[in-house]
């Protein structure tokens, strides 16, 4: 799964989303689906009355977990991440999660609708661009001589801290889980540099200063520690929509992403479907359209750049 390129990523995993993998499954692509787990409306309805030829009133549910066994049928692979955003820049498209890196030539964004400033840590509003940043490559420069934390986990964390051992004078990082998944290379670098020190089993509980960032509260191992920090890089899904959205696609006023009819962003090959997109009805139906046509463009983008080579 590390090194494929998939046809198509789609990023969601509920009916616009589902309804694209199975489309685009069906015509023998290559699909990968990243979705988080019991996250989304369609989970949240407790009957499900208004979907045509679905009798009976289930629950969102169990709609989705049908929708999802159909596309099993056609060689659909998912994985459990948190989306953290793109790269743009290489010859793939590359989408960023917790978990790894992934690789496609189209990607369908089809997250839905959560408007998760509530999911905001105590301060990370506050030192935005004052020391909190979701993007080391991008603000590393800044970091000379400085102490430094990084959240999260997975491969884009790792990634990041080796590109700040060439600035930063103390890199902490700490790790969700009880252990880290990544290259293995890259972990070896790390664990061998006299800068870098590595806490597994660590949550973030707040971010304090005064003007700029200053230290940083976690809970480590069930212990709450306070560490001096003068920039802490944040890879814990913790971005708002428009944070994610705003560099690679047009949004509306409110943060929706702005699509022509075939569901393509501003971006080429990249499509968006479902509740994320600037529309004026959401509903499973008007979902499961979007993705409908965001699968059929997505196709026809992989196969005509297929035949250009």
């Amino acid at each position: 799964m590390k090194n494929k390129i998939y046809d198509v990523i789609v990023i969601g995993g509920g009916p616009a989303g589902l309804t694209s993998a199975l489309y685009a499954g069906r015509s023998r692509l290559s699909v990968l689906v990243i979705e988080k787990p019991e996250v989304g409306s369609l989970l949240m309805a407790h009957k499900i009355e208004n979907y045509p030829g679905i009798p009976g009133s289930p629950t969102g549910k169990e709609v989705q977990t049908l929708m999802k066994k159909q596309t099993l049928d056609f060689n659909v692979t998912y994985v459990n991440a948190t989306f953290l955003g793109f790269d743009f820049t290489g010859e793939t498209k590359i989408v960023k999660t917790d978990e790894d890196n992934f690789r496609g030539k189209s990607i369908i964004i089809a997250t839905g609708w959560a408007k998760n400033e509530s999911k905001k840590l105590p301060g990370e509003n506050e030192y935005l661009g004052k020391g909190v940043s979701y993007c080391a490559t991008c603000d590393g420069a800044f970091t000379r001589n400085m102490t430094v934390s990084l959240f999260g986990r997975g491969e884009e964390i790792a990634e990041e801290a080796l590109f700040l051992t060439k600035y930063s004078k103390e890199i902490n990082i700490f790790i969700t889980d009880e252990c880290h998944h990544c290259d293995e290379s890259v972990m070896n670098i790390l664990k061998s540099n006299e800068k870098v020190k590595i806490f597994y089993s660590s949550k973030l509980l707040e971010i304090k200063g005064e003007e700029f960032v200053e230290e940083v509260v976690v809970s480590h191992k069930g212990e709450t520690q306070t560490f001096k920090s003068q920039f802490a890089f944040l890879y814990l899904g913790t971005k708002s929509l428009t944070e994610l959205y705003s560099e690679v696609a047009s949004l509306d006023p409110q943060g929706y992403i702005i699509t022509n009819d075939h569901m393509q962003t501003s971006v080429e090959g990249v499509f968006a479907a479902g509740d994320v997109r600037s529309k004026i009805v959401r509903q499973v139906t008007t979902a499961t359209s979007d993705g409908t046509i965001a699968a059929l463009e997505a196709i026809k983008y992989v196969l005509k750049k297929a035949h250009q080579k």
